[in-house]
């Protein structure tokens, strides 16, 4: 109930501790598997996956104030994942960037030990981390909530599916990734996927603020039910919102939000 966490007219954060980490096996391609976690709300709707950049860890990532009172008023959890595989691995398809390789089942393994059931994820990846979401969708969709893939560097080819979770496909303005970027978002909407583009304005290879804010109201409009019934249509090129016809007429050239609300803030942050 909201209001245990309601003091003076704001949201009470517990207090940050040290995460804790659970330690895997890792899988074949892979150094290192493990997760780090904090159990902020109790029964969450939801957990966040955050995914940091090649071999990174999002140990420090979880204990954003941002984050953390985002999840409190969302009642959803924070993991941070902590994957490391070999170059090669990486390179020539056998890393932890590969989901279907063993990857993906270690997160799934790691939430269950954490949880003791399956919750619905939200995915969050920069870099490398965008590489693992990217793939972890396309192989269990029916898993994800939503999720953003920031930046990848290259991107396997989207397949049709019978589950659609709604998604952002995001890269920087001057990112030298974003030609693959976009290929992969268009590639996605010509077979009905329904995500939305962000090209971060003034942005090179980096995390981004202003991303993370609308990332944050994106993934609360798709936790809140009675907004997915009112999507949006946008053309990302002139920025103006569009019919639903025109989006599955020419859907290359457009984007689907989960709720018109968040519009403005998307024009904000987009830069085509």
């Amino acid at each position: 109930m909201k209001w245990l966490f309601l003091i003076l007219g704001f949201w009470f954060i517990p207090p940050s501790l040290s995460a804790e980490t659970i330690s895997l096996q890792p899988a074949p391609g892979m150094s290192r598997a493990e997760l780090h976690y904090e159990k902020l709300v109790k029964n969450p709707k939801a957990v966040l996956v955050l995914c940091p950049g090649i071999n990174g860890s999002a140990a420090r990532r979880i204990q954003s104030e941002a984050w953390r009172k985002w999840a409190v008023e969302n009642q959803v959890d924070l993991v941070g994942l902590s994957f490391a595989s070999p170059l090669e691995a990486i390179t020539d398809g056998s890393g932890y960037y590969y989901a279907s390789q063993g990857s993906g089942a270690k997160l799934l393994e790691g939430i269950q030990q954490i949880y003791g059931r399956t919750p619905p994820l939200l995915l969050y990846g920069f870099s490398g981390g965008a590489h693992f979401v990217s793939r972890f969708t396309e192989w269990k969709p029916e898993r994800v909530l939503s999720w953003c893939a920031y930046s990848a560097d290259w991107w396997d080819v989207p397949k049709v599916s019978r589950f659609l979770p709604p998604g952002i496909v995001a890269c920087g303005q001057w990112d030298s990734r974003l030609g693959a970027s976009l290929l992969y978002f268009k590639q996605g909407r010509a077979i009905g996927k329904p995500w939305l583009w962000i090209e971060v304005k003034k942005a090179a290879h980096q995390e981004s603020s202003q991303l993370d804010d609308f990332v944050r109201a994106y993934f609360s409009a798709m936790l809140e039910h009675n907004r997915q019934s009112s999507p949006a249509w946008v053309d990302i090129d002139t920025k103006e919102i569009t019919s639903e016809p025109l989006a599955q007429s020419q859907p290359t050239l457009t984007a689907r939000f989960p709720h018109v609300s968040l519009y403005p803030q998307w024009k904000r942050v987009h830069s085509p």
